[in-house]
């Protein structure tokens, strides 16, 4: 099984469909191809709609008619529909008044503005993402390997014990004792080869990338980021793209409340029109033309309802907006404590204890093959360096996904 995985790992390393990308190849990627991304977009895209729309003005309204058409005897008798018929066009413009259709072109202009801050907040978190699952991917990739070498390594402890055991210096049952202990190891590959195969199909989507599978090029390092609280609390509430789009719901719906309380205010409607008329027998004129001028009266629809609604949609945005900004705040506050924490600790196996674990099995492999420890020792010895390996790597995965954190939450590369 440890074997097949490996071998489904090389494979999957010379084929043709393997995405190899750096972290910034990734986030370039993400940038220009993701389909959330590209989604949110088209969200800009449909609220810039919203804005041309609120600029236009209210279409004219034509009309036009016939009428006077006699029904039984006309008046002088004998006359015929040609000699009484009349005929009417005109046109009726209402004309906005109040200031309500620069409420409304407001309203909808902040809304784009927020469409286009909530894409770039949607952004700020994806990069996250991708950075955090790249480490994540650098991390199980390093862990395959290290699981690989383990195996091998273990595989030459059951060739030296078989030695052993032929000169007569561990029974048989030792023996097979050391021969079952690989299973673990073997178990361990494959755990490691699965937990890489979960890594990349959660970094491939995120990309926006049909490969199969993505090699993820990079080191696991220690990382620095800045630390000085409030100076990044200050960047995260001025930069931030999440804050500006609560400000923009702020104040969308304050022009949207100056709207809904200038809606009563009734807009004047003027038109002109003009008569044609066959019943000149009558003393009608032959042509006329004449002029229309109507507003509708607010008696009973004041538009109460509404302004009720657009009271309580521009506070509800207003404490929205605190609220965004009392998270912010706590946000930054907690990366930067998990990046110090995270950093001591992945600074302990840097500064120690991974070299100690290592000597340690060392020179507990080299005893044991020599005869001067037993094998219990030596496996206690061999798994304290195996763990110590992995709290390695998650130290470092950890550390470095802290670092990014920083840098999402104070929104250190979103452009203000």
């Amino acid at each position: 099984m440890a074997l097949g995985a490996i071998a489904v790992m090389r494979t999957l390393a010379a084929a043709d469909d393997v995405l190899r990308v750096t972290l910034d190849d990734a986030l370039a990627m993400l940038r220009r191809q993701s389909p959330e991304l590209l989604a949110g977009t088209l969200k800009v895209q449909a609220a810039a709609g919203d804005v041309r729309t609120a600029r236009l003005l209210p279409n004219p309204t034509v009309s036009a008619g016939v009428g006077n058409l006699p029904l039984g005897r006309t008046n002088p008798p004998g006359l015929s529909v040609g000699q009484t018929v009349t005929a009417n066009v005109g046109v009726e413009q209402e004309i906005p008044l109040w200031g309500k259709r620069g409420a409304r072109i407001e309203a909808a202009e902040q809304r784009r503005m927020g469409a286009e801050a909530e894409r770039a907040d949607l952004e700020r978190q994806l990069a996250f993402e991708v950075r955090s699952r790249f480490v994540a991917l650098l991390e199980a990739t390093e862990r395959l390997r290290l699981a690989g070498e383990n195996l091998e390594r273990y595989r030459e402890t059951i060739r030296v014990s078989e030695a052993r055991a032929r000169e007569g210096d561990i029974s048989p049952a030792e023996l097979d004792k050391v021969r079952l202990e690989e299973r673990s190891f073997a178990h361990e590959v494959d755990d490691a080869a699965l937990d890489r195969r979960e890594a990349a199909a959660a970094l491939l989507p995120l990309l926006g990338s049909p490969a199969a599978d993505v090699d993820a090029v990079g080191t696991l390092t220690i990382p620095t980021a800045p630390s000085d609280v409030e100076d990044l609390v200050g960047q995260a509430l001025a930069r931030r793209p999440d804050v500006k789009a609560a400000e923009r719901e702020r104040t969308a719906a304050e022009a949207a409340l100056r709207l809904a309380r200038r809606e009563p205010l009734p807009n004047v409607t003027v038109g002109v029109g003009y008569t044609h008329s066959e019943f000149q027998i009558s003393g009608d004129l032959a042509n006329q033309i004449g002029t229309t001028f109507s507003v509708p009266v607010p008696v009973f629809d004041r538009n109460q309802g509404n302004i009720i609604r657009a009271e309580a949609e521009a506070l509800t945005a207003g404490h929205e907006l605190d609220h965004v900004k009392l998270a912010v705040a706590q946000e930054v506050r907690s990366a930067v404590t998990r990046y110090d924490v995270s950093r001591t600790r992945a600074q302990r196996f840097a500064d120690g204890f991974l070299r100690q674990a290592t000597n340690a099995r060392k020179a507990a492999e080299a005893s044991y093959r020599e005869g001067a420890v037993s094998l219990l020792e030596f496996l206690e010895a061999e798994r304290t360096a195996i763990q110590t390996a992995r709290d390695n790597l998650d130290a470092l995965r950890e550390v470095n996904t802290a670092a990014y954190d920083i840098t999402r939450a104070a929104a250190l590369e979103v452009s203000p």
